[in-house]
């Protein structure tokens, strides 16, 4: 497939990286040349110094052999106009990163409908962070978490404490609830693994969890033999990441939230007390700790760090862990920083551009692909997608269908069951399908599920 992707930040480069990794041919447009150059240092794709408003510089990218146009830049209103040229060009999907709240929700509030814009898909980066983080907050013991077919199925990642019931089992005699299945395992000495059923899990270990969201809850805690349920968040930052997080926490019918939001702009401060209206909103310096007493930092549950800096988010989350805070959720812009995170122990860190990449990057898969999920370590994925009725599988039982090492289907949805396949499953036209595969093979599900 031929994808156009005009703009060449983080998101762009992510994409870029990730599409040509899987031999699909890329094009960027970006009109900075400092970050062109960088491209050209980490990329082997064809790059487009030019300014990607313009339709003659759409049409030196080629813009009417493309399959799929990407618009990733910084400004909303260039990533519609992007995808208005490129639907007049005749190009067959477009997508457009937008970031203003009010746009992503009601484009029509630009003006034009959204086919008139000629946008097929709207991904907006602070919303899906907020949504991502609001997850995790749901299962605090998780470093990682997806839903599935509708939330029917949940991936789940938990390390092995010392006190879990499951140590000493190989994977074939686990004692894990109906419905589940180990589909990973990241060791201790940082290798990945997709396990078979002589494999054991140890102390320590990363493991990854696929099965129906009803029973992932019970197997989480024999892996981790911990619960930790969150009533009191603490939010720093008051942009658009922790405005939008305090509004679905507020909104939240399941569970009522003790919410409060530091924000160190004066007239943010007074925007957001008008907006919320059950979140206590507190002017305050992102890094002053001691602004609060002993007490409401002994309180807190969950403190979120989405300060929209990363030396300030690491600073607060380093402070918070070494006062006790049970629950640290940080952003980081430059994945870079991941190392200090890891260093002290903190795993639970969230960036925007790399779930605005693989939130965009379904996209472009061949077949009914619903969605894809990336784990953090960025070895392996999640693919849902759809049995089409005619691909090579259809009829055949998993164990004779010879998928790859490295490939598995997690989970089945069938007329509304989630069914945990065994060697004798047979695969049938309709069928919800989660696949976990290392990202290194993933590109030969098309050969088996197109």
């Amino acid at each position: 497939m031929h994808v156009l992707i005009v703009g060449g930040g983080r998101v762009g480069s992510e994409l870029a990286a990730n599409l040509s990794d899987k031999q699909q041919t890329v094009v960027i447009v970006e009109k900075d040349p400092r970050v062109v150059d960088k491209l050209k240092k980490k990329l082997d794709v064809m790059i487009v110094n030019d300014d990607g408003a313009n339709m003659a510089t759409l049409e030196k990218a080629g813009i009417r052999n493309v399959g799929i146009c990407i618009a990733v830049t910084q400004i909303d209103e260039l990533n519609l106009m992007v995808c208005m040229m490129a639907d007049r060009a005749g190009v067959p999907t477009t997508i457009a990163r937008v970031r203003n709240p009010e746009s992503h929700t009601n484009i029509a509030d630009t003006g034009f409908s959204k086919d008139e814009i000629g946008v097929d898909y709207v991904i907006n980066p602070e919303r899906e962070l907020a949504l991502e983080i609001f997850k995790r907050i749901h299962y605090p013991d998780a470093s990682e978490i997806e839903y599935f077919a509708g939330g029917k199925v949940m991936m789940l990642a938990t390390t092995v404490t010392e006190d879990a019931e499951m140590i000493g089992y190989n994977l074939k005699e686990m004692p894990l609830p109906k419905g589940c299945i180990i589909v990973g395992i990241k060791k201790t000495d940082g290798t990945f693994v997709v396990p078979s059923g002589d494999d054991t899990v140890k102390v320590g270990d990363k493991v990854y969890l696929v099965g129906n969201a009803k029973v992932m809850r019970e197997a989480s805690w024999l892996l981790h033999h911990e619960e930790t349920i969150v009533k009191n968040v603490l939010i720093l930052g008051g942009d658009v990441v922790g405005y939008t997080l305090a509004s679905i926490l507020e909104k939240n019918p399941e569970r009522k939230f003790k919410v409060k939001l530091v924000e160190k702009d004066e007239q943010t401060c007074k925007e957001l007390n008008r907006k919320l209206t059950k979140t206590m909103v507190l002017q305050g310096h992102y890094t002053e700790l001691a602004y609060f007493n002993q007490e409401e930092i002994a309180e807190t549950d969950a403190l979120i760090t989405v300060t929209g800096d990363d030396r300030s988010n690491i600073i607060a989350a380093i402070m918070a862990e070494k006062l006790g805070v049970g629950k640290i959720i940080t952003e980081i812009s430059n994945n870079e920083y991941a190392y200090i995170y890891d260093t002290v122990g903190i795993d639970n860190y969230v960036n925007s551009h790399l779930i605005t990449a693989y939130k965009i990057l379904r996209f472009t898969r061949k077949g009914d692909v619903l969605s894809l999920s990336h784990l953090k370590e960025e070895t392996a994925e999640l693919v849902e997608l759809v049995m089409p009725k005619h691909c090579k599988v259809v009829g055949v039982k998993v164990k004779d269908a010879y998928f790859p090492k490295g490939m598995l289907i997690g989970t089945i949805v069938r007329n509304g069951e989630v069914i945990v396949p065994y060697g004798d499953t047979v695969l049938q036209p309709g069928d919800n399908l989660i696949i976990f595969t290392l990202t290194s093979i993933s590109r030969k599900l098309e050969s088996y599920f197109c």
